[in-house]
């Protein structure tokens, strides 16, 4: 099962595990013992048409993990089928004790600890103002979050200001962010990785971004303040030159 277990390295491990607990997605161990293998097998290659389409399972599956949808990865018919059998060839195997399969290491075991995150070099990391190591693409190029100013931000991707909650804290988020298994996203990262500092600063910022977002009452306020001023500026400077030509045509007469 090694061409399996090498394309869930690949696409999967970055949200799921096979006996190492929940990540962003569900613990995948004895997936195929709930689930029959046609279920799984168009699961894995069109989430984002079962969900469309209603299905009872994908919908619930949605529910419990908070509104996070798997999205389709572009996985093919062939690479399913080696996903389906290394799944059933992790399961667990009847006839032997829970205290056997518990000792037994797991097919995928959960990501290394992060180092500590600083909050600090994950907004210099976010906003580009510090280049990531392998030099992937920043993220305000795409993303924003309401801590920052809305220029400071793109809107080509989501706003990532609830990422922390939706991805399950640092760790979960570091392993989305390790994986990158977003189709718009997986190209560009592909031969740029973060590092796991870079991830654990990332994952810090965001943590404290959600748990602090902007006024964005002040910063509307304090927007259409300076713009007033502006505009009075520029009027002003247009009247007053008016009035030295209307003044100096006087004087002619």
């Amino acid at each position: 099962m090694t061409r399996g277990r090498t394309i869930f390295q690949a696409k999967c491990a970055a949200c799921h595990t096979v006996g190492g607990g929940d990540r962003a997605g569900p613990d995948l161990q004895g997936v195929t013992a709930r689930r029959d293998a046609a279920w799984l097998d168009r699961f894995i290659r069109e989430p984002d048409a079962m969900i469309r389409d209603k299905d009872p399972g994908a919908l619930a599956m949605l529910q419990k993990h908070a509104g996070l949808a798997m999205p389709n990865l572009g996985i093919t018919e062939s690479e399913a089928v080696f996903l389906v059998a290394y799944l059933a060839s992790s399961a667990p195997k009847k006839g032997v004790s829970l205290s056997t399969q518990a000792a037994a290491p797991p097919a995928v075991t959960q990501a290394a600890p992060l180092p500590p995150g600083d909050a600090a070099g994950g907004r210099a990391l976010f906003s580009g103002l510090r280049s990531f190591r392998n030099g992937g693409a920043q993220c305000f190029a795409c993303h924003s979050v309401a801590s920052m100013a809305p220029p400071d931000g793109g809107s080509l991707g989501p706003d990532l200001t609830a990422a922390f909650k939706k991805y399950g804290g640092a760790q979960g988020l570091a392993s989305v962010l390790a994986g990158m298994p977003f189709p718009t996203m997986a190209p560009v990262y592909r031969d740029h990785a973060l590092t796991p500092q870079e991830q654990a600063d990332l994952a810090a910022y965001l943590g404290a971004a959600a748990g602090n977002p902007a006024d964005m009452t002040l910063f509307a306020a304090s927007l259409a303040v300076w713009g007033a001023a502006g505009l009075y500026l520029i009027l002003h400077a247009i009247w007053r030159g008016r009035l030295g030509r209307v003044r100096a045509s006087l004087q002619t007469r």
